[in-house]
């Protein structure tokens, strides 16, 4: 495992400050350079070619030189080689971004791609800081146990936003304090969880999520610190182990810890400072050691203010607060996610189903309150009900706007006027590209005649 302690922040600054002095050096000497930033690196040029990778790529990934270089990405994928590309979504759009892939050889990789222009302003190089996950995502624990035990996880962006998301997690993994991540539902906080836990120093131990939400007050306390034999009526005869107790020398997350009773947060506080604990029923104190990861969509000052949440337990948990911004922040991710979710959909089922760029912009203008995890949803029924190989704006409005129609962002113009100035901007960009009723049709996949009615209808032709 590559030491990823390093400031991605920094490599990308060396890089981009040193790239074009690198090159002219012999591959000795830009081993020597480019090895001692302690990771895998993986050059390509502006038409995806592989230029070149260093060692610690090939030690991490299992995947020689000699095969890759010389090669294009996008032949790679196609072959197996990588499940994904951090290169050719930096080809598309210019801009930084993270992805998870697989290799041939079984290895999970963390890949962050950062684009490197000339003097001009053209794209000249993709430099690839690669990271192995593949020794990390394999935690041991108890098999019976109930909860959610994550074992693997995406991480999707090309937002400077979410770039720094996740660099403040990485740094964060390596400094053992507890860590507050705030943001709205479906904005993917579990995930910078799990990168936070399994970039870390308590890798390869146990990972353990569970929703304060969905525990009844009554049983949040044995949930979390388990209890002795015959400690209320319907427990368990043999006692029962708590989350932490399970977790030792591993992390849990606590999910919507806005939503725990008083009652449990003041004994949460004192295993905090402590990391000792007395079970239900029990007199016993029981020692662990494991790092507490807290989530929440709340805002917690204001609860604090409502008397709903303790003060000292906020200020305990917030040691390292991470906001995740939702996507209505971070529109850039909308494109690779979008692509992301489609790609996986067509591996699964053995497809070839593209979307067209004025859908995704149409997403764009949805709410999208439910963040990722809706986006997620709105491009699975799209794959779904979408009868041809192209998701089309017709695929759009049948299936997502009509139910979806009040959600759309608008100005101070009505919905309809909204959509149809969209509509009418849409047909304009590509009659005049294609200067025939019978080519826009073709293209926007509706019948000829809806084609030319729309177009008389908006003064067009």
């Amino acid at each position: 495992m590559t030491d990823i302690k390093l400031n991605v922040n920094l490599k990308y600054e060396f890089l981009e400050k040193y790239g074009d002095l690198i090159m002219p050096f012999d591959e000795r000497e830009l081993t020597f350079i480019v090895d001692g930033l302690g990771v895998g690196i993986y050059l390509a040029d502006s038409k995806g070619v592989t230029l070149w990778v260093n060692k610690v790529f090939e030690d991490i990934s299992l995947i020689k030189k000699e095969e890759v270089v010389g090669k294009t990405l996008g032949e790679l994928v196609d072959t197996k080689y990588f499940s994904n590309s951090a290169t050719l979504s930096v080809m598309q759009t210019n801009k930084p971004i993270t992805v998870s892939f697989d290799t041939k050889t079984g290895k999970k990789l963390l890949s962050q791609g950062k684009p490197l222009f000339d003097q001009n302003g053209r794209l000249k190089y993709i430099v690839n800081t690669i990271y192995d996950l593949s020794s990390i995502l394999t935690p041991q624990n108890e098999e019976s146990y109930q909860y959610s035990l994550f074992n693997d996880y995406n991480i999707v962006a090309q937002s400077e936003k979410m770039l720094r998301v996740s660099s403040i997690a990485i740094k964060a993994s390596n400094i053992d304090l507890p860590v507050l991540i705030c943001g709205e539902t479906g904005v993917g906080k579990e995930l910078i969880a799990k990168l936070i836990h399994y970039a870390g120093i308590r890798k390869n131990k146990t990972f353990i999520s569970l929703n304060c939400a969905a525990i009844p007050e009554s049983l949040i306390e044995s949930e979390l610190f388990g209890y002795e034999p015959g400690s209320f009526t319907g427990s368990d005869k043999k006692g029962k182990k708590g989350i932490f107790e399970l977790t030792d020398k591993g992390t849990v997350l606590l999910d919507e810890i806005g939503e725990m009773p008083l009652s449990s947060q003041a004994k949460l506080l004192r295993f905090l400072e402590q990391k000792e604990f007395i079970k239900l029923g029990g007199t016993r104190l029981t020692k662990v050691d494991v790092r507490v990861i807290a989530a929440t969509n709340k805002d917690l000052k204001k609860l604090i203010l409502e008397g709903r949440f303790r003060k000292d337990l906020y200020y305990r948990l917030s040691a390292i607060t991470i906001y995740v911004p939702p996507l209505r922040e971070r529109l850039d991710d909308i494109d690779i996610l979008v692509n992301f979710f489609l790609n996986n959909l067509n591996e699964i089922y053995k497809t070839k189903k593209s979307i067209l760029p004025d859908v995704i912009e149409l997403i764009k203008t949805l709410s999208l309150d439910g963040n990722v995890r809706e986006l997620k949803n709105i491009i699975e029924r799209l794959y779904f009900y979408s009868i041809n190989d192209i998701i089309t704006l017709d695929d759009f409005y049948q299936n997502i706007g009509q139910n979806r129609i009040n959600e759309i962002i608008i100005s101070e113009n009505s919905l309809k006027d909204e959509l149809e100035a969209y509509e009418k901007s849409i047909l304009e960009k590509y009659y005049k590209q294609y200067h025939s009723t019978r080519k826009l049709a073709r293209f926007l996949k509706i019948s000829q005649t809806s084609a030319f009615k729309k177009l008389k209808k908006y003064n067009i032709i």
